[in-house]
């Protein structure tokens, strides 16, 4: 057999799937050890690998959670604009995920845009029902509990059978003798 034809039977395809995912997992363990850097890359790999399937918006999310690790660290105002940009990236693919409403509240919080936030999701409410969660995630952030309990009431009473709306109702439970 020449050698040639070794090369060609050892070729095998390429999983985009598979390899994202490994990369993601090799990410995590990086964040997890501290080193953001390596976690960066490897998100970012995992997204260009597979960047349109739902999985991605994990590794968007994975991605955002670096950056502001990043920004705890050397307080860079560029990083929590880059994890904005992957928080919503992340609800892009994925509007179910709680967490993701969460950090991308939080992001507004570390560019101290909540005001600004709050006047535009309050213009979509009506056009985007998931605006409601960012608004009540907003409110909470401002102590605004009257405000954040009433829209994120309300949003359940409108959506009552998105899987999302399990998750507004856990936490307005915290909320419920206020």
């Amino acid at each position: 057999m020449s050698s040639f034809n070794v090369a060609i039977s050892e070729i095998s395809t390429i999983d985009a799937t598979r390899n994202a995912k490994q990369h993601n997992n090799q990410g995590v363990i990086f964040m997890k050890e501290g080193d953001l850097e390596a976690a960066m890359k490897e998100f970012k790999i995992a997204i260009a690998l597979n960047p349109n399937v739902q999985a991605t918006s994990v590794y968007y999310n994975n991605l955002g959670q670096v950056y502001m690790r990043m920004y705890a660290l050397n307080n860079n105002k560029l990083f929590p604009m880059w994890a904005q940009k992957c928080f919503e990236q992340a609800l892009l693919g994925d509007c179910m995920n709680f967490v993701y409403y969460k950090n991308l509240v939080n992001v507004y919080e570390a560019r101290g845009i909540l005001n600004s936030k709050v006047t535009y999701h309050l213009s979509q409410k009506d056009k985007n029902p998931y605006s409601a969660i960012i608004l009540g995630l907003i409110y909470l952030k401002q102590n605004k509990i009257g405000a954040a309990v009433t829209i994120l009431d309300d949003f359940c009473v409108q959506n009552p059978d998105l899987i999302i709306t399990s998750d507004v109702k856990r936490l307005l439970a915290n909320y419920q003798f206020i």
